[in-house]
């Protein structure tokens, strides 16, 4: 079991994200792979089982807890790797990625809404009924002992927040029961805690693997493979520069196709000091809704 010990700083700074990305997803998706025979994820898994895509990484590979290095550097791209990033990396990033292009692409847009919805649902709980509210319902196997919260699992150890706070994240895929914290804040970075998020029923789970497999080739077709790829990131709010340094372009590249994007009324874009930002529109939202995107699953 892992406890992370909160200060009264540390509950005044809780922040939820939206997603860990389509990479980290697909990390998760693998494990869920391995055990989810039956349940929410039964469906999905038997649409391509009969590929075993999970076999590449070798059977003495479990992708939790052995990959979450991977998770952790798609999560902050462009830092260094960290530990459990071993000889081997390019093996498993190929492997992660290949998975990631059958399990997870096709059906990344609804997935992404998904978190999407989690992250306003867990952010309007903690305006009603408080922060310690929200580390109270998690999940069942979470437990909230002020000022403890407690993850069960096969990692053990102590984390001491120390004012740092903490960034709490939903995961679709990650195997239910689990939380998963991805870094400790040894190095200043602000410790990163993945929950399970899973469907609330099986009825919406089915619906999320029913997504159209062709609906990438048109919207690719429309507005091309780049700026679909730039859409898709912005459905979280990103500056120039986070673009170019997810999508390993240069900044002048990306402003050539969010300018595109922009004219085209699927993005607006605004100016805070010396940061240009970007966010996608109602009409830009509503064709990604409506797609299967082929999101390129990266690592940093």
């Amino acid at each position: 079991m892992q406890t992370i010990h909160f200060t009264m700083a540390d509950l005044g700074r809780i922040r939820m994200a939206t997603t860990v990305g389509i990479t980290g997803e697909a990390v998760f998706a693998m494990d869920s792979f391995a055990k989810a025979r039956t349940g929410i994820f039964a469906v999905w898994r038997r649409r391509f089982a009969h590929r075993s895509p999970v076999r590449a990484l070798g059977r003495s590979v479990r992708p939790v807890p052995d990959l979450l290095w991977l998770v952790h550097e798609t999560t902050l791209p462009g830092r260094a790797p960290v530990d459990g990033a071993d000889a081997g990396r390019d093996e498993v990033v190929a492997a992660v990625r290949s998975f990631c292009s059958v399990a997870i692409s096709p059906f990344w847009p609804r997935v992404h809404g998904h978190l999407e919805s989690e992250r306003d649902a867990r952010s309007r709980l903690a305006m009603t009924g408080g922060v310690e509210r929200l580390l109270d319902t998690l999940h069942p196997l979470v437990r909230w002992r002020p000022p403890v919260l407690e993850i069960p699992g096969e990692r053990t150890g102590e984390i001491h927040l120390d004012g740092r706070g903490l960034v709490l994240v939903p995961s679709l895929f990650l195997h239910e029961g689990r939380a998963a914290l991805l870094m400790d804040g040894q190095d200043g970075e602000t410790p990163v805690l993945v929950f399970s998020a899973a469907p609330p029923s099986h009825t919406d789970a089915k619906e999320m693997w029913n997504a159209p497999e062709i609906g990438h080739r048109a919207l690719a077709a429309l507005v091309g493979r780049t700026r679909a790829a730039v859409l898709q990131e912005l459905t979280d709010s990103r500056s120039t520069g986070e673009l170019a340094e997810r999508l390993r372009m240069s900044s002048a590249g990306i402003s050539q196709h969010t300018s595109i994007l922009r004219e085209a009324g699927l993005i607006t874009t605004r100016r805070n000091r010396n940061t240009v930002q970007h966010d996608v529109t109602r009409l830009g939202k509503a064709l990604l809704d409506g797609t299967a995107l082929d999101v390129r699953c990266r690592t940093s």
